[in-house]
C-alpha cells in the first residue's frame, strides 16, 4: 500500500455522501433495468423492480444469498428479519419478499450506497464489519480501507475503494517472514460480504517500506477491475 496515510479517526457515517438511490427514476438516466450490484456482484432477481416514486426494490433472498446469510418473513409479510434487523415496507413481487434496498444495504452494514444515472446502476459497497478509511486516494489505487481494532494491520486485509466502489484486496508480508519461512493462513479476506472475481494479481516488493508500515515487505494487491481502469485513478 503505497504513500499509506495514519489512521483516519471514526467510522464514516452509514451511507454518508453517496447519492440516494430514492428518486433514482428522476435523474434522466436511460430508461431500462436497474442493475443492483454489491461490491460488483450482481443481485440477481425477477422480483427487482423501481417503484412510481423512484424507489428501488430488491429481492431479500437472492440479497441475503449474497451474503450466506438466513432471513425471516413475518405473517403478515410486512417485515422480515435479516442479519438481527427488522425491515419493515416489504413488498411482495412475484410471490416473494423484496425490500428498498438502502435497508437492505443498512441491515447488512454496509458502508455506501451510490446510484450511476448512466448506467442505470446501483452499488452497494459492503466491506466487514469494523472496516474503516485508513487513507485518501493514492493514485492508480484508490482509498485504502481496514480494521484496525482487530489488529489485522499492517499485514491485512486491506480494501482498496475508489467512487464508492471495491477495486483491490491487498496483503503486506514483511520480507524477513518470507526469508524466516513464515505462513500466513485463514487472513480474513472477503470473509462474510459478496466478493468479485480477480481480474488482475500485483507482487511489489518496497525495499524501504512506505508510510503505514515502514519495513522492506511485500504488497500483494489483487485488482477486481483491469489494469486499464485502474490506471485512470487519480
Amino acid at each position: 500500500m503505497k504513500k499509506m496515510i495514519a489512521i483516519a479517526i471514526g467510522l464514516f457515517i452509514l451511507l454518508g455522501g453517496s447519492v440516494s438511490a430514492h428518486g433514482a427514476e428522476s435523474h434522466g438516466g436511460k430508461s431500462g433495468v436497474i442493475t443492483v450490484q454489491v461490491n460488483g456482484v450482481e443481485v440477481k432477481s425477477e422480483a427487482n423492480h423501481s417503484t412510481p416514486d423512484g424507489k428501488v426494490y430488491v429481492s431479500v433472498k437472492a440479497f441475503a444469498d449474497l451474503f450466506g446469510k438466513p432471513f425471516t418473513v413475518s405473517e403478515s409479510r410486512r417485515t422480515v428479519q435479516f442479519n438481527g434487523k427488522t425491515i419493515s415496507g416489504i413488498r411482495m413481487k412475484h410471490g416473494e419478499p423484496t425490500a428498498w434496498i438502502r435497508d437492505l444495504a443498512s441491515a447488512a452494514g454496509a458502508q455506501n450506497v451510490s446510484w450511476d444515472v448512466a448506467n442505470r446502476e446501483i452499488y452497494v459497497l459492503a466491506l466487514p464489519e469494523g472496516s474503516v478509511k485508513i487513507s485518501e486516494v493514492v493514485p492508480a489505487m484508490g482509498e485504502h480501507w481496514g480494521n484496525p481494532q482487530a489488529g489485522e494491520l499492517p499485514v491485512g486485509p486491506i480494501y482498496g475503494v475508489y467512487n464508492g466502489k471495491l477495486v483491490f484486496l491487498e496483503y503486506m508480508i514483511d520480507q524477513d517472514a518470507f526469508v524466516n519461512g513464515n505462513s500466513f493462513v485463514n487472513l480474513g479476506g472477503m470473509k462474510g460480504v459478496p466478493s468479485p472475481a480477480v481480474v488482475q494479481l500485483d507482487i511489489e516488493y518496497q525495499p524501504q517500506g512506505h508510510p503505514g508500515f515502514e519495513d522492506p515487505h511485500y504488497d500483494i494487491h489483487a485488482y477486481f477491475i483491469t489494469d486499464e481502469e485502474q490506471q485512470k485513478i487519480k
